[in-house]
């Protein structure tokens, strides 16, 4: 009876595993999901700009699409015929603290998000402009391309600022006629004042 007992055992303790494993991916999944349905749903690709919540610097995320409309906070539909938009323009501390005496709680990063709502074949162009920096050290910002659905972030850049007024490539990409994204490079280029060095 008890050679019974052991046999079945390590059959038990084989079911118990496969059940962890199913429940793991199952909330894996879900998880994927949620971030999924978080995004606009008419939106095929973000690009992303955070840095840190605390910090006075006001930095400003240009985008150029294949099609050649160019989005920023001074343009944040890209003119006739964009497909690109800037949704959220962060400026620092400015827009990023409670009134004196309020109480509530505040994101610790800044964030600028421009969408795609829709791609061409060509070469799509994201810079990063230090409009005002008035921190006493280098600070750091990450730019992000996602791709909406499926969730995918399809690239990372982080990229670091000294001083006001310098421009940094955070990456190019080009997008095929589908809408993939097909090759990646860091060439240097300039949304800001395209005659000065141009793209």
């Amino acid at each position: 009876m008890r050679r019974q007992q052991f046999k079945y055992r390590a059959f038990l303790d084989m079911l118990f595993g496969c059940l962890l494993m199913l429940i793991a991916i199952i909330f894996l999944l879900k998880s994927s999901e949620e971030t999924t349905k978080a995004r606009p749903p008419n939106v095929i690709y973000e690009v992303v700009l955070t840095w840190n919540g605390k910090s006075p610097t006001d930095l400003d995320l240009y985008v150029r699409s294949a099609a050649g409309n160019v989005v920023s906070f001074n343009n944040r539909e890209g003119g006739p015929g964009s497909t690109i938009s800037l949704d959220h323009d962060a400026l620092g501390l400015r827009n990023n603290r409670l009134v004196p005496g309020q109480e509530g709680v505040i994101t610790e990063f800044h964030e600028e998000i421009a969408s795609f709502r829709g791609v061409t074949d060509g070469e799509n162009i994201v810079t990063i402009h230090s409009y005002s920096f008035k921190d006493k050290v280098p600070i750091k910002c990450t730019v992000k391309l996602i791709r909406v659905k499926p969730f995918r972030e399809v690239v990372v850049k982080e990229l670091t600022f000294e001083a006001t007024g310098t421009e940094l490539t955070a990456f190019r990409f080009h997008t095929d006629q589908y809408g993939n994204v097909t090759d990646i490079n860091y060439l240097e280029a300039k949304l800001v004042n395209p005659a000065i060095g141009g793209y």
